[in-house]
């Protein structure tokens, strides 16, 4: 049926139906063993000229519809690359906010490891401190045992008291 005429090729129904009777004529004479005439020959020319315009017409109207759906998939195809697009790049802010925030948390920790590193510098002044008041005594009571004695449990008192600082300074 030749119903679409957008494209203006397709032989209009009226001319081929007109043409049919004088192609089954002729077609009848050619099995009778006739002959062809010059008008003849044109009419078949036309006739079939028509059909296979009429056939490519058809197939450009198949292939119209073939792009048209390969428009809508490439369509479908680009909305979908685009979502996931936009899914990688609020995956990628969201990793940026998450290393900001780890760098500040490493700057808090380098401030905390500067205050640690502060804290045992403190304490290795007060441990030569005490070091250097225990070798004076220890030279004031060298020959004395009952006096080396205290000062031996001196020593060990302040080494207690200095680990419990240290563990405490730790433990923060």
């Amino acid at each position: 049926m030749i119903a679409n005429s957008d494209y203006g090729t397709k032989m209009d129904d009226v001319i081929l139906e007109s043409l049919k009777p004088q192609v089954e004529e002729i077609k009848k004479r050619i099995a009778g063993g006739g002959g062809l005439s010059h008008e003849d020959i044109i009419t078949l020319t036309l006739y079939t000229q028509g059909n296979h315009i009429n056939h490519i017409d058809m197939r450009m109207d198949a292939m119209d519809e073939r792009m048209d759906a390969l428009c809508i998939d490439f369509s479908t195809l680009r909305a979908d690359i685009n979502s996931k697009i936009a899914d990688l790049e609020g995956k990628i802010v969201g990793m940026e906010g998450k290393i900001v925030g780890l760098e500040g948390k490493i700057v808090g920790l380098e401030g905390k490891m500067i205050g640690i590193e502060g804290k045992i510098v403190g304490i290795e002044g007060k441990i030569d401190s005490k070091i250097s008041g225990l070798e004076v005594k220890l030279e004031q009571f060298r020959g004395d045992s009952s006096k080396m004695t205290a000062v031996i449990s001196s020593i060990c008192a302040a080494s207690i008291a200095i680990a419990t600082i240290v563990t405490n300074i730790i433990s923060r």
